[in-house]
């Protein structure tokens, strides 16, 4: 008989595919070969007793399978299990237990490793490593299992056995409709966690580092805990103190708000007041800072004339050229002596010309440090010719029929030229003041006249603050009037 071409083509095929399939199976299902491809490690464990384990029975890694139990050989008190396991399993070595388990109650025995920390060394690593007796576990003998079972059921009292199975009876009697509602809800209970099976596992390992968080932060803990202790501790000890404040708080709340609106007329007018005082103080930061440094060392100072012993101690000291007078821009000048009292045009070209860092003293306002010189008070951002001003300034006829603007800030600034010439406010004395009335859309005021009470709106017409500024008569709220008075002056 002659194969055809084809045939023998499919038949050297199918000769191929039968040797590399039996190779894969021998290799990865029955371990054939594998420790001369590196892929295998050993490793071993005393145990001593069998516990039902037997050669070639699995092993696993948390329940993981990772190799197969080898040869079984006996020592002196006790038998060694050899492990073959897979490499890339990285098992730790320090506190791993080997346990022996059963699969079910007639199901065949394996070993499980069950770590107890984490990172090396690993048994991969090294000579191959004994997992020591005592970290091993067997599980239950048969026998000893169905001896305890045998004392557990003649333990019983037959009797109160009976009575149980009564009044099991009578509490499950006619509730088979709610059993299975209840067996039906658990069920979907169980269903529920099995789909939120990896939203809880990644629950699980997140909370290992919260608790190694709050393991790191024990100290922090116990701290906050004791302080929290303290703090309620003297909170309960000034219970009674608390309890009168709470109980006068109302009482407060209730004068303050009668306080706040018996000063709204007023309170206002002297908040805007304040904000020119502010302005002053703001430009004259320097001064103040050194006059509060300089203060209560000077104080501090004055005690020492007076120490308290009944005498005062005064003392001259004649500091002349002390720093040296500066001389440096002054070798034109002639000099002139105490004697001669008469009156001499003085020379506004001479002045000190030493460098400031001179052991002279250095004077004139060429030598005035450039971030002190405030010549007026700052205006807050955004405002128009300062207060009380209309934009541009405020203009005055010169007598020629010009009109100079006479302010700073806004408008084209001091001295400029008015586009057009504002007209004269009329003057009229009434009850000892003067008041004065600027036609319709000749000025725009911001600000009022805090003595007599007079303010002036965008058209020009005058409007009367009797209750901020001016004449008052006095009446029950005199005694604020006396304090807040003179503050609009």
């Amino acid at each position: 008989m002659i194969l055809s071409r084809g045939i023998i083509l499919q038949l050297i095929a199918f000769a191929v595919i039968t040797v590399v399939g039996v190779a894969i199976v021998s290799v990865n299902y029955i371990g054939i070969g594998r420790g001369l491809l590196g892929r295998e490690y050993v490793a071993y464990v005393d145990l001593t007793d069998s516990g039902g384990v037997f050669t070639n029975a699995e092993v696993t890694y948390r329940g993981v399978p990772v190799g197969r139990v080898g040869p079984i050989e006996l020592t002196d008190d006790g038998i060694r299990v050899k492990l073959n396991l897979r490499r890339g399993e990285r098992i730790p070595r320090e506190g791993t237990k080997a346990v022996v388990a059963n699969r079910s109650a007639v199901g065949e025995q394996y070993i499980d490793l069950v770590p107890e920390r984490k990172g090396g060394p690993f048994l991969d690593e090294g000579e191959p490593y004994t997992i020591p007796r005592e970290r091993t576990t067997l599980p239950v003998s048969t026998a000893e299992l169905l001896r305890n079972v045998d004392a557990l059921v003649g333990s019983v009292n037959t009797e109160d056995l009976g009575v149980i199975v009564d009044e099991l009876n009578k509490a499950f009697s006619g509730t088979a409709d709610d059993l299975q509602s209840l067996l039906d809800d658990t069920d979907r209970i169980l269903e529920t966690m099995d789909q939120a099976y990896p939203d809880t596992k990644r629950l699980l390992d997140n909370s290992v580092t919260v608790l190694d968080t709050q393991r790191g932060q024990a100290a922090n803990i116990r701290g906050f805990a004791r302080n929290l202790n303290e703090l309620t501790t003297s909170l309960r000890n000034d219970d009674p103190a608390l309890r009168r404040t709470i109980d006068s708080v109302p009482g407060a709340v209730d004068e303050a708000h009668k306080a706040i609106n018996q000063l709204s007329p007023t309170l206002p007018v002297l908040l805007a007041n304040l904000t020119t005082t502010g302005q002053i103080i703001s430009s004259r930061k320097a001064g103040l800072r050194s006059l509060f440094i300089l203060y209560p060392v000077t104080v501090a100072g004055a005690f020492t004339v007076t120490p308290g012993d009944g005498t005062q101690h005064l003392g001259l000291a004649l500091n002349i050229d002390s720093p040296p007078p500066c001389t440096e821009g002054y070798e034109h000048v002639k000099r002139r002596w105490p004697q001669h009292t008469g009156k001499k045009k003085p020379r506004l070209d001479a002045g000190c010309k030493a460098p400031k860092d001179a052991p002279t003293a250095v004077r004139g306002p060429r030598n005035f440090p450039a971030d002190a010189i405030t010549p007026y008070p700052q205006v807050p951002p955004g405002a128009t010719a300062g207060a009380g001003f209309p934009e541009g300034g405020a203009y005055a006829d010169d007598g020629g029929g010009r009109s100079e603007a006479k302010g700073s800030g806004g408008g084209k600034g001091s001295g400029a030229k008015a586009e057009a010439a504002a007209p004269a406010p009329r003057a009229q004395l009434a009850d000892g003041n003067l008041y004065l009335s600027y036609p319709a859309n000749s000025v725009e005021f911001a600000g009022y006249d805090p003595t007599t009470g007079a303010v002036y709106g965008p058209d020009g017409k005058r409007y009367v603050m009797p209750r901020s500024a001016g004449t008052r008569e006095l009446g029950d709220a005199s005694w604020k009037w006396l304090m807040l008075g003179p503050l609009s002056q």
